[in-house]
Order: structure tokens, then sequence, then C-alpha cells
């Protein structure tokens, strides 16, 4: 059961993840848009800028665009003390192996240090979302 701290950071990693879509969107049905936007579960409507996406497509084969979901979640979990990043989607994995040249896997998990995501974010600005976990 958890207790009064347990709860109290729960409900803060809830209110930090709010940020993130209520529903991604494929990679195929936002390049049709002039302004591709992603809806938050905070409400707010959200512009995916072109030149990420076109980023995107070049290191997706074609033929998976319309199962390519953005945007792209980079889970951060804090694991013995040290903050790993977690990429679970299989196909967001190979994408950034592909474009990035990170290639550590566990369990078909891509797993990243801190420092390894800063230029993931700095070119997918809108098409990367972190979300917060916390592990017991």
């Amino acid at each position: 059961m958890m207790d009064i701290s347990e709860r109290a950071l729960a409900k803060m990693i809830e209110a930090v993840n709010k940020h993130l879509p209520q529903r991604s969107r494929t990679l195929a049905e936002m390049l049709k848009e002039r302004y591709p936007t992603i809806r938050a579960r905070d409400g707010n409507e959200y512009l995916i800028e072109r030149k990420e996406l076109e980023f995107i497509a070049q290191y997706v084969d074609e033929l998976d665009w319309n199962k390519f979901k953005i945007p792209i979640i980079l889970e951060m979990c804090d694991v013995g003390g040290e903050t790993l990043v977690y990429v679970r989607d299989k196909l967001h994995a190979e994408f950034i192996q592909k474009a990035f040249g990170y290639d550590r896997f566990v369990d078909d998990v891509l797993v990243l240090h801190m420092y390894e995501i800063q230029p993931i974010r700095r070119k997918l600005r809108t098409a990367s979302q972190v979300l917060f976990k916390v592990m017991y």
C-alpha cells in the first residue's frame, strides 16, 4: 500500500507529465499537414516542426511511416541513484540508433545516459518528449 509520500510523489510525477500527448499521431499523417500539431493531456496543442519530421523521415523506412508514432518518447528513470533514459518503442529506438549512433540495448529497449539525450533533444525539440517515471 502506498504511503502519503509515495502518493504525493505519484501526483507530482503525473503533473510533470501533463505535456505528454493524449494520443500519438503517425509520421505519415503529420507529414501531410502544413502545421502538424499534437494535443497534450493538459489540453494545449503543440506545433511539431516540419523540419524535425523531415529529419526523422530520412532515417525511417517509408513503409514504416504509418506505424512511426510522434512524439518520440524518452522515458527518464532513476535507477539505483543514476538517471537513465529508456526508449521502449522499437521504431523510435531503431531511428535513434540510425540517426544518432546509440546502440546500447537491454531486452529490446534502447538505454541512454543523460548526456546522450542532449543531441536528440536539440535536433528534435518539438518531436521528442521526456516522460518522467519513478521506480521503487
